[in-house]
């Protein structure tokens, strides 16, 4: 589960371990690693159109900070993937088509 923030609002500290790679969108996507655990705590786009930047809400002191609004990539997800009943389900990522919502 990922918390969107925009860019600015994010700051970590410490080491972190990156990788940049090019996603199905043809946009560089870069990933943020714990480099003790390997754990994920971002992914963000550097290049393509501005999208905020996805922290792994595990990762934050206080996962509660943010109730979900909305399912992105719904096509992608897994058959046994709990969809909240009436959540938006989109196609893509935020502000892609909306391909209705969760029954």
């Amino acid at each position: 589960m990922n918390v969107l923030f925009d860019s600015d609002d994010v700051q970590y500290s410490g080491e972190m371990t990156k990788l940049e790679l090019v996603a199905d969108s043809g946009n560089t996507v870069q990933r943020g690693f714990c480099p003790t655990c390997g754990s994920q705590m971002y992914s963000r786009t550097i290049t393509g159109p501005k999208v905020p930047i996805r922290v792994r809400a595990g990762t934050l002191d206080d996962p509660n900070i943010a109730t979900p609004e909305s399912i992105i990539w719904g096509p992608s997800a897994p058959d046994w993937a709990p969809f909240p009943e009436g959540m938006p389900v989109h196609v893509a990522g935020p502000g892609s088509e909306l391909i209705g919502s969760a029954d």
